[in-house]
C-alpha cells in the first residue's frame, strides 16, 4: 500500500485521475482507459481500487509478461476475462531493420517520443536481432507508420502486428531457496549470489527498486508478489515464502525475467 506523503506532484495528480475514471465506470457506466503505466504507477492504482473498493478493473500490456500495462476501468455489466485483449486500445507494432545495425530499448524510446509520441502512449518495447517488437495506444499507430524511417541512423520499416514477439518475450526461470528472513538485504544476496554485505551495497547505491520505487531500506520487509529490479542483475518476482526450514530459515520461491 502507497501512503499519500510518499506521492510526488504527478503522482498525486495520476491518483485523482484514477478516482476520476473509478466514477466514469461505476457512476455512468462508461468504460475508462490510462496508460501505459509503470510498476510503480500500477501499484498506486491498486492503492486507490483499494481505497474505493472498486474491484471492475484490469492491467493489461498486450502479453502476458508485459511491464508496462494500460489501466482499464469498467461497468459491472463487462465481461473481462472473455474480452479481455479486444477492450484494450493498444496496438502491437513490428519494426524491421539490418541485423547488423545494433539499435536498443533506448534508440526506439527516443525516436518514439520525438514523433511527439507522450511516454504514456507506449508500452514495452522488446528489441531483438533485425527486429523489435513494441505496444503502443491505438492513436499512436498512424504517426509511427507514416513518419518513423530511421531510428537514429538506422532505416527502419514498420509493420502492424507481433509476428515475432516468441522470439523477444521475456522468459521466467524459476529460482527455489531459503533466506534467513524477509529482509530486503536477504532476499537481495539470494537472488543475486552475493554476500549480505554486497547486497546492501546495492541497496544504498539505489540500485534496487521493489515495485517500481527505490528502496534504501536494508531492513525492509519484502512482501509476495513484489517486483523487484536490480541494475545490472535484471528483475525478479517473489512468488512465495512458504515454511520454515529445521534452521529456522525460510524458503523463497522466486523468479528471474531473462
Amino acid at each position: 500500500m502507497i501512503h499519500l506523503p510518499q506521492l510526488s506532484g504527478e503522482e498525486k495528480i495520476l491518483q485523482s485521475r484514477f478516482q476520476d475514471a473509478i466514477n466514469v465506470s461505476r457512476f455512468k457506466n462508461q468504460m475508462k482507459f490510462i496508460g501505459f503505466l509503470d510498476i510503480r504507477q500500477q501499484e498506486i492504482l491498486k492503492s486507490v481500487a483499494a481505497s474505493a473498493r472498486f474491484f471492475s478493473w484490469q492491467l493489461y500490456g498486450g502479453f502476458q509478461e508485459a511491464e508496462r500495462k494500460v489501466a482499464g476501468f469498467f461497468p459491472d455489466y463487462v465481461e473481462i476475462d472473455e474480452q479481455l485483449p479486444s477492450l484494450f486500445p493498444l496496438e502491437p507494432l513490428t519494426a524491421r531493420f539490418r541485423e547488423q545495425d545494433k539499435l536498443s530499448h533506448r534508440d526506439f524510446l527516443g525516436s518514439l517520443m520525438g514523433l511527439r509520441i507522450s511516454r504514456e502512449m507506449i508500452g514495452d518495447i522488446l528489441v531483438g536481432n533485425g527486429f523489435a517488437v513494441f505496444f503502443v495506444l491505438n492513436q499512436a499507430v498512424p504517426p509511427i507508420l507514416n513518419e518513423m524511417k530511421k531510428v537514429g541512423r538506422v532505416g527502419v520499416s514498420i509493420s502492424r502486428g507481433a509476428q515475432e514477439l516468441e522470439a523477444v518475450r521475456p522468459v521466467l526461470v524459476s529460482l527455489f531457496g531459503t533466506v534467513h528472513s524477509q529482509r530486503l538485504d536477504a532476499v537481495i544476496s539470494f537472488l543475486t549470489r552475493l554476500s549480505r554485505d554486497k547486497a546492501q551495497e546495492l541497496i544504498h547505491q539505489e540500485l534496487v527498486k521493489v515495485d517500481g520505487q527505490i528502496r534504501t531500506d536494508v531492513a525492509g520487509r519484502v512482501e509476495e508478489k513484489s517486483q523487484i529490479s536490480i541494475r545490472g542483475y535484471g528483475k525478479y518476482i517473489i512468488d512465495a515464502f512458504d515454511g520454515v526450514t529445521k534452521k529456522g530459515r525460510l524458503h523463497i520461491a522466486a523468479g528471474h525475467y531473462q
